[in-house]
């Protein structure tokens, strides 16, 4: 089919003009867009909505200059677009993904919070000696350092300790766990 026949035929909706179209511009056109896109996403996709847009449309092209130049140019708007597009779900899902983690790290603080009141609340129910030997042996005192720093004997901060670990693990039971991660985490 001749240049003028094929233009006639696109202008008229012929159906052999449109298998030649497509015989003869598909091919380019996804390899044009391929390249702007650098990379095969979509590529297809664009070319067919490109030609999809020229059917339904009602232009018509004085030539196939015209005709290739507005081809052309529908696929390389669209394919920008399709870039910008993908570009901005990808910013759209990043920015969840990253307000995700800080609604997991929301979470995470609000335990530690709670857990950590918690532990005071419950250092404040034991008596002054018992928070005080607990204050020395987390400053890295030992036993009988304790003892002589405090002026009671080894014996008696020995019993103190563990009366006083006891009475944390009584009043903490729930918040155990949290409290040990972020003991650990801390570190």
């Amino acid at each position: 089919m001749d240049d003028e026949k094929f233009i006639a035929g696109l202008n008229g909706k012929n159906e052999a003009a449109w298998q030649q179209l497509y015989m003869e511009y598909y091919a380019p056109l996804c390899a044009y867009a391929e390249r702007l896109a650098k990379g095969n996403w979509g590529v297809e996709d664009i070319v067919q909505d490109c030609m999809l847009e020229l059917w339904n449309s009602s232009f018509q092209f004085p030539n196939v200059k015209a005709l290739t130049a507005w081809l052309y140019q529908v696929v390389y708007n669209r394919t920008l677009n399709a870039m910008r597009d993908r570009a901005n779900s990808h910013r759209l899902l990043e920015g969840y993904a990253r307000e995700m983690y800080s609604e997991d790290e929301a979470v995470d603080f609000a335990a530690e919070e709670t857990a950590v009141a918690r532990l005071r609340k419950a250092l404040r129910e034991l008596t002054r000696q018992q928070q005080e030997i607990i204050r020395l042996t987390l400053d890295g005192m030992k036993v009988k350092e304790v003892a002589e720093a405090l002026g009671v004997s080894d014996n008696t901060v020995k019993m103190q300790k563990k009366r006083a670990y006891t009475t944390l693990r009584d009043r903490l039971r729930k918040s155990w766990n949290v409290l040990l991660v972020f003991f650990f985490k801390k570190r």
